[in-house]
């Protein structure tokens, strides 16, 4: 049987412009009714992700910034692990001639160098607005404590600065595609499925009792716990062949395990 459902935000259970699907809500909000509890995985921050919980109407475990940090449907405190000022700083150093968007987050708050459009665009699909401190790199260790770094930019850009990270930090620090259009860089061995993992045994769950959906590369990682995963169908072809079963929504992913009676 399942005992946590988990789902991604953006691309899965999260649309543009914050929108969620009535069936995607129903079906959650039947599954909880059933008795088995949801977490939700993003590379969002745990605010954002409640935020959304609050939308939906239903409490849940958080795991946000793809792991960074992760907390209970009660509150407590489970798991969190931020970047050291040296790695943050040679991170931000290696990506100064990269074209795009940097941005660097915190537990709260989203911090960039400098303003710009672009800066604007992302801001609307966030939670809240990011902050532009010209300093920012200088208060690393102090005022500010990275826990996710990302490179914002046109797909084709993300997917060679990716391969540049991988290159330049592999042996330090954890890339992940979580969109389209953004790389996040993470402190090493912090994914969705190192926070998954902290999870479960906080719950004394095993890998085989849980499910999960999402639709991009940093949800691979909670693909590999568990033969019960989904991935969108929108997902790219190297992130559906990761996944056992591909679905259009989240609802029909719940649907398919009412069907197997696993809920």
């Amino acid at each position: 049987m399942i005992k946590l459902f988990v789902s991604d935000l953006d691309g899965t259970l999260l649309g543009m412009d914050h929108f969620i699907k009535n069936e995607d809500i129903d079906a959650v909000r039947r599954l909880i009714d059933k008795g088995t509890p949801l977490a939700v995985a993003s590379g969002r921050m745990d605010h954002e992700i409640k935020e959304v919980l609050k939308r939906v109407g239903v409490a849940g475990h958080r795991v946000s910034q793809n792991g960074a940090f992760v907390f209970d449907a009660e509150e407590e405190h489970v798991h969190s692990k931020t970047f050291d000022q040296q790695t943050a700083s040679e991170v931000m150093k290696a990506i100064d001639s990269e074209p795009m968007v940097k941005t660097v987050s915190t537990a709260e708050e989203t911090y960039t160098e400098e303003h710009s459009k672009w800066i604007d665009i992302i801001s609307e699909q966030l939670f809240h607005d990011i902050i532009v401190e010209p300093n920012m790199r200088n208060l690393f260790g102090s005022d500010i404590h990275p826990s996710k770094i990302s490179l914002h930019g046109q797909e084709k850009d993300v997917m060679e600065a990716y391969k540049r990270m991988e290159q330049t930090f592999g042996d330090e620090v954890d890339s992940f595609i979580s969109h389209e259009t953004c790389v996040d860089l993470m402190p090493k061995a912090i994914n969705k499925g190192t926070g998954l993992r902290a999870l479960i045994e906080k719950l004394g769950l095993e890998p085989h009792e849980i499910a999960c959906v999402g639709d991009s590369f940093n949800d691979i990682a909670m693909f590999e716990l568990t033969e019960h995963s989904y991935v969108m169908s929108s997902a790219h072809e190297k992130v559906t062949e990761r996944a056992s079963t591909v679905v259009d929504h989240v609802h029909e992913a719940i649907e398919d395990l009412e069907k197997k009676n696993l809920i």
